[in-house]
């Protein structure tokens, strides 16, 4: 198949979505003929085959390039389909069937976690690719049970995500056992919550660290306040944003994943902490439960107290995190960008055929 895809996710490797996008063409662009489009110009990724196309550098000119070049471009390269990675479809696309992936529903579930402008362009145009694509893919099947909710649109094929593909780790070394946050430091994260959360169980004789990978994001974190309080502030390390070969060192020192947030559409690191043998402490609701299954501590992400109790158990209970260690890597066993890249090779491939 000749391919047309909206690759601006790879402007953005540490995302979920940026993860999701490379991991996925590289796979399939050995065998089908990809063109992958930006607005603006990031380093080609080595390990993507096909044809870059870019617009122009100004930033302004982003939103126009995506929406009215992408779809020109697709016809001018005799596209077979176009391949949306992330929630919109290019305006002008007229005559080539398109798929697009829903990642996760944020603007209907928590829109105040949201930067206003990300959350503007989410209801303005994903509801229209919901609408007008021939095919729907959702990265976890709670957010396909609310794609049907939100539009009655029930013909959405689930593809899990997956872990990053990591060839080999940087060792990590830490002089005290401690929990792992990974993830974007902002309000839909609950890195507050978690962080009180951790407050709460140090005062309670925990003698753990807590250690932050990620970038940061908009909005409050919580960060600065928590660590302001009863002398946690030396046991909360901020690494920010590292390499995927530095953070499997990072997961596989680590005593387990703290991922607590108000809503995920999927949570990658999930699913990286498993794959490492780790133990998930994350909220007990939608995808996060899905996701994580038998391997995890399920807590109320608005109930600081009930992830305290977390921290307590895995650090105290050495029986329950052993249970955990064997189903988090069993359980890790049923995420694989292989069969993900082939499950979409197969939506691409339908289509085709729908138009």
């Amino acid at each position: 198949m000749r391919i047309a895809v909206d690759g601006r996710p790879l402007r953005h490797p540490l995302s979920g979505i940026g993860v999701y996008t490379r991991e996925i063409l590289s796979r399939i662009s050995h065998d089908h003929e990809l063109f992958v489009y930006m607005d603006r110009g990031p380093e080609r990724p080595t390990d993507i085959a096909g044809t870059f196309r870019t617009g122009p550098t100004r930033r302004l000119s982003g939103f126009l390039t995506a929406n009215v070049a992408f779809g020109h471009w697709a016809e001018r390269d005799g596209a077979d389909v176009f391949f949306s990675t992330r929630h919109h479809l290019p305006l002008t696309l007229r005559h080539t069937p398109a798929v697009v992936t829903i990642h996760d529903m944020v603007w209907r579930v928590a829109p105040e976690t949201m930067h206003p402008l990300n959350r503007l362009l989410d209801t303005t145009l994903m509801p229209r690719a919901l609408a007008t694509a021939e095919r729907v893919i959702a990265v976890s099947a709670d957010t396909a049970d609310r794609i049907a909710e939100f539009c009655g649109r029930r013909d959405v094929t689930t593809i899990h995500n997956a872990a990053r593909d990591v060839s080999h780790a940087v060792p990590f070394t830490y002089p005290r056992p401690y929990f792992l946050f990974v993830g974007t430091k902002e309000p839909r994260k609950n890195l507050g919550g978690i962080l009180e959360g951790f407050r709460r169980a140090s005062a309670a004789g925990l003698n753990h660290d807590l250690v932050l990978v990620g970038p940061t994001g908009w909005g409050e974190s919580g960060l600065g306040t928590v660590k302001a309080r009863d002398q946690v502030d030396e046991r909360i390390v901020d690494l920010g944003p590292i390499s995927d070969e530095r953070l499997s060192g990072v997961y596989r020192s680590c005593v387990a994943l703290t991922l607590a947030s108000f809503y995920e559409g999927f949570g990658i690191p999930l699913v990286e902490a498993m794959q490492h043998g780790k133990p998930v402490i994350t909220s007990g609701t939608g995808a996060m439960a899905e996701v994580a299954g038998d391997a995890g501590i399920f807590v109320d992400p608005g109930n600081p107290a009930s992830i305290a109790r977390a921290f307590l158990k895995l650090a105290r209970d050495r029986d329950a995190h052993r249970r955990l260690t064997a189903n988090a890597l069993r359980r890790s066993r049923a995420f694989s960008w292989d069969r993900a890249a082939r499950a979409t090779v197969e939506v691409l491939g339908e289509a085709t055929s729908l138009r």
